[in-house]
């Protein structure tokens, strides 16, 4: 009996990685289709083509390009991190069952069984949770580039009870900001705040 080639060793292991780059893309793309725009607080403007958001616009609420983020959804060969998955996970709505599924779909074994408590969500260290509470009577926390709030001390918690109190993975300040009830908003001029916000 011959011996088997590395190529033929191989070729079982790519088709293996080509068939779970199809499934990634299936995924996104149902996850994407069970979404309506109000979902993600985007107005609903006339008939859509198909269900669901566009990928255009989660590529934009995830704050990844359209490219790149379509060739995700094709099952192209692309590297993604660990923090644009995230992002994409948390656009989409993702529980954290279906987030741990993304990340070993996308071969990011790092994230893939990191979901805890906290749901998978970012957290700061121990150091930045002192600083912040050593700051008190101020009101301080610590917010990411896509305004999720990651920590926050007493004087913050008395201040913005609504927010703090949310599920860990929905303490999104803009979001919060958008989808809070108009008679009892926290800002005095909220039209000017949300401008500046989402610019």
């Amino acid at each position: 009996m011959g011996a088997v080639s590395d190529d033929q060793q191989a070729g079982p292991a790519r088709g293996a990685v080509r068939d779970r780059r199809r499934e990634l893309g299936a995924f996104l793309r149902s996850r994407r289709a069970r979404l309506r725009p109000a979902d993600v607080g985007l107005p609903e403007w006339g008939v859509r083509r198909v269900p669901g958001l566009r990928r255009e616009e989660v590529a934009q609420l995830a704050n990844v390009g359209l490219t790149w983020y379509t060739w995700l959804e094709q099952g192209r060969q692309i590297n993604a991190s660990t923090q644009v998955l995230g992002a994409v996970a948390r656009t989409l709505l993702l529980d954290p069952a279906e987030r741990e599924h993304l990340f070993r779909l996308a071969d990011v074994p790092d994230a893939a069984g990191a979901t805890g408590a906290d749901g998978g969500c970012e957290q700061v260290t121990a150091d930045v949770q002192q600083i912040l509470d050593a700051l008190v009577p101020l009101p301080a926390s610590v917010l990411n580039e896509r305004f999720d709030l990651l920590a926050w001390n007493a004087a913050y918690e008395v201040l913005w009870p609504s927010v703090v109190g949310r599920e860990p993975c929905e303490r999104n300040v803009l979001w919060l900001n958008f989808m809070h009830a108009e008679c009892c908003h926290p800002y005095v001029n909220r039209d000017e705040q949300l401008s500046t916000l989402v610019a």
